[in-house]
């Protein structure tokens, strides 16, 4: 376990939004983009979970996908990610893998994550340094011969078609030389199941903190190798990869580049 009031805050405020507001109206759906959606059930627990926030630490910076997505992360302060509902496609769709994220960074740095994944009962969290964890049991990766190995894969970015004309070429040069390629719809899910080791490996094209920076916290203390398009992953990498070993990392890197 991990002692840490803003975690234990982080915890109960995400799994609280959701029993609060987790319910899908159907009527609440519209078009936030060309090929994107937002319901009520977003707008609701983001906005449940920045006013708990304010309460509690008034003084924090916030950056959340609906309401706030220009916010930087602040040096010197601590500046909060959330994602209230990742995977909306899924959760429209009746399909039951989506989850709400939030992830803390102290002075720039990651430092603490949650990722509550209410239809599976999961609840994973970490914080820098002391490991990463689902209902209350340390995680870890699992690494596998690359024949045995399952990767995962973000959504198709459909504002930038260079980025997914490099996830097409990765997906039929991975296809040839792993298991399985597998598409959940949802970073949470991607990320939470590499950390637990139930996949050796997710690739996703985003720069979008709310969507990555919880994962990328749990998986780096599961042990995983947090990896970009040139060498170690950094806020200029175009592509997050996150895999259990580096055979996995340079047989991605290799699609990418055939």
């Amino acid at each position: 376990m991990i002692n840490d009031p803003k975690l234990t805050f982080i915890i109960n405020t995400i799994k609280d939004a959701y029993t609060n507001f987790g319910k899908y109206d159907k009527t609440s759906l519209t078009d936030k983009a060309a090929f994107d959606l937002v319901t009520s059930t977003d707008f609701n627990i983001e906005n449940y979970i920045i006013s708990k926030i304010k309460e509690q630490y008034p003084q924090d910076i916030i950056l959340s996908e609906e309401t706030n997505s220009d916010t930087v992360v602040a040096q010197g302060l601590c500046t909060w990610t959330i994602d209230p509902i990742d995977g909306t496609y899924n959760m429209a769709n009746g399909i039951k893998i989506y989850g709400i994220q939030c992830a803390v960074y102290m002075d720039g740095a990651l430092n603490l994550a949650a990722v509550y994944i209410p239809h599976f009962d999961e609840l994973y969290y970490a914080k820098s340094g002391e490991g990463a964890y689902l209902n209350g049991e340390r995680i870890t990766v699992k690494p596998n011969s690359l024949d045995h190995c399952v990767v995962s894969m973000g959504d198709f970015p459909h504002s930038r078609p260079k980025d997914i004309e490099q996830e097409l070429k990765v997906i039929t040069a991975l296809s040839a030389k792993i298991a399985r390629v597998r598409m959940f719809g949802a970073a949470c899910m991607d990320f939470a199941c590499v950390a637990s080791g139930k996949t050796s490996g997710t690739v996703i094209f985003t720069k979008n903190k709310w969507d990555i920076a919880p994962g990328i916290l749990l998986c780096k203390e599961a042990g995983a190798l947090l990896k970009g398009n040139n060498g170690d992953y950094t806020d200029e990498s175009n592509v997050v990869i996150a895999v259990a070993t580096e055979e996995l990392y340079q047989t991605v890197i290799d699609s990418l580049n055939v």
